[in-house]
């Protein structure tokens, strides 16, 4: 029954039996039949279609959870007898956040690169939330993440904090308080992120009202603020590079005393680290102690 949930499972999160059968390698009319086999043995319509695809029937929304708990069982069960027997892929596959991912993995991964050239690393960047799930559903050995998140199934190992900034032009009128930001534009990301609800909360907290505006990635904010069309709050790690060459100034934030981010290492809370995870867990908090 395996291959039938790993398809139902794929249907449900891509909402597409095409999507569904691309990700698992196999063809459409394939995918169709898989489901309908579990939906036979389990006596109910699991997946509905719509011209905008397919939607989980309320019999599929209570089986979801389930399908994908037995996956991870799965695929736990597979982890535990690599590691015991030695016969482990050699590989490290790493979830982290987009930030985490641009600006704070990058030197530790070619480090670990030429300490461990042997082993190859997977960097698999996403959402937060998404990021988490990929560790607790094995498809990632350790998952570093900024966000104020947890899971029953897993712990965190705390790397270092990530000063939070004012960025502004550097021939602008410096930004140096929250309070200054009233009534100015403030560049800001999607509301999914973690980043723009930390800074929203810390906005309402000390009553400023400004105007946001929305950029899908770090780079675009960071463009914009360099075009003179706002100012933006922002990581050390993510402008570090930027000050350094005169395009953009960053100041600590004055009247928000202490404001940064944390980076965790987050692992599965059961069984035992494997090596190479421990030795880039390692490397991280070395090369950030001195940096």
């Amino acid at each position: 029954m395996l291959h039938l949930l790993e398809s139902f499972c794929a249907a449900a999160e891509t909402g597409s039996l095409s999507k569904a059968a691309e990700a698992l390698h196999l063809s459409q009319p394939a995918i169709t039949r898989q489901i309908k086999s579990l939906e036979a043995q389990l006596g109910a319509v699991l997946l509905n279609r719509t011209p905008q695809g397919v939607e989980l029937t309320p019999a599929g929304q209570a089986v979801l959870p389930h399908a994908r708990a037995a996956l991870a069982a799965v695929a736990a069960c597979r982890h535990a007898a690599a590691q015991a027997s030695g016969t482990g892929p050699g590989r490290l596959r790493i979830a982290a956040g987009m930030m985490i991912t641009l600006y704070t993995l990058p030197p530790v991964i070619a480090a670990f690169r030429a300490a461990y050239p042997s082993i190859p690393v997977d960097l698999l960047p996403g959402h937060h939330q998404d990021v988490l799930e990929q560790l607790i559903e094995y498809k990632a050995d350790v998952a570093f993440i900024a966000s104020d998140v947890s899971a029953p199934e897993t712990k965190a190992i705390r790397l270092f904090s990530d000063p939070l900034l004012l960025v502004s032009h550097p021939q602008s009128e410096p930004v140096e308080r929250l309070a200054d930001l009233e009534g100015r534009t403030l560049l800001v990301l999607h509301p999914r992120a973690g980043m723009r609800q930390e800074v929203e909360r810390a906005l309402a907290e000390h009553r400023v009202t400004c105007r946001l505006v929305e950029h899908p990635t770090v780079e675009t904010i960071k463009t914009a603020v360099m075009l003179q069309m706002g100012v933006a709050i922002l990581p050390a790690s993510a402008v570090r590079e930027d000050v350094r060459a005169g395009r953009l100034a960053a100041r600590p934030i004055a009247d928000w005393p202490g404001s940064s981010r944390t980076v965790r290492a987050f692992v599965r809370a059961e069984g035992t680290l494997p090596e190479q995870v421990r030795a880039f867990i390692h490397m991280v908090k070395q090369h950030y102690r001195e940096s």
